[in-house]
C-alpha cells in the first residue's frame, strides 16, 4: 500500500485531536491544580482568620500511597492542613501524629478533590503530618499539601 505523506499526517493530526478530547479531564490534570483544590479548601478557613502561608508539599505518588512531612509548630496557634487532588474519584487521609505517634487532629473534612485537617498543638515541638490519596482508577495521582494557622 502507498500512503501518500498528507493523507498520514491529517490521519495521525485526526487521532491526536480524538484522544485529547475524549480523554477525561483528570487525565490532564497537574500539580497546579492539586494545588488550587488545596487553595479552594483554605477558604472557609481564611474568612476565620487563618493565615495561608505560601510553602507547600507537592508531587505525583502511587494510589493510596501514605506519605509523611515533619512540620514545626507552636502552642497557641491553631493549624489547619489542605491536601488537594484533582481526581474526581480521590478518597483522602490526613492526620497530624504528636512525637508519640497519638493523633492530634481536632476535625477532619473531605469533598471530591480536597481535604482538611485542623489541629491546636498542646505544646511547641516537630509533628508528623501522614496523608494520602486513593483512586480507583488511577494508578499515580498529583496531591498539593498546604497549611496555615490562627
Amino acid at each position: 500500500m502507498n500512503f501518500r505523506l498528507p493523507t498520514l499526517r491529517r490521519a495521525c493530526a485526526f487521532i491526536t485531536l480524538a484522544v485529547l478530547l475524549f480523554q477525561s479531564p483528570s487525565a490532564l490534570a497537574t500539580i497546579d491544580d492539586a494545588h488550587s483544590f488545596a487553595m479552594e479548601a483554605a477558604i472557609p478557613f481564611v474568612k476565620k482568620g487563618f493565615i495561608v502561608r505560601e510553602d507547600y508539599w507537592n508531587g505525583e505518588v502511587k494510589s493510596g500511597q501514605r506519605l509523611m512531612v515533619k512540620h514545626q509548630m507552636f502552642k497557641g496557634n491553631e493549624y489547619a492542613f489542605w491536601l488537594g487532588c484533582p481526581e474526581d474519584d480521590a478518597v483522602f487521609e490526613l492526620l497530624v501524629l504528636d512525637e508519640k505517634g497519638n493523633e492530634i487532629s481536632l476535625d477532619f473534612n473531605a469533598s471530591q478533590y480536597f481535604a482538611s485537617a485542623r489541629v491546636n498543638p498542646p505544646k511547641t515541638g516537630t509533628y508528623t503530618v501522614i496523608f494520602s490519596v486513593s483512586s480507583k482508577r488511577a494508578k499515580s495521582l498529583y496531591w498539593a499539601l498546604a497549611y496555615g494557622y490562627h
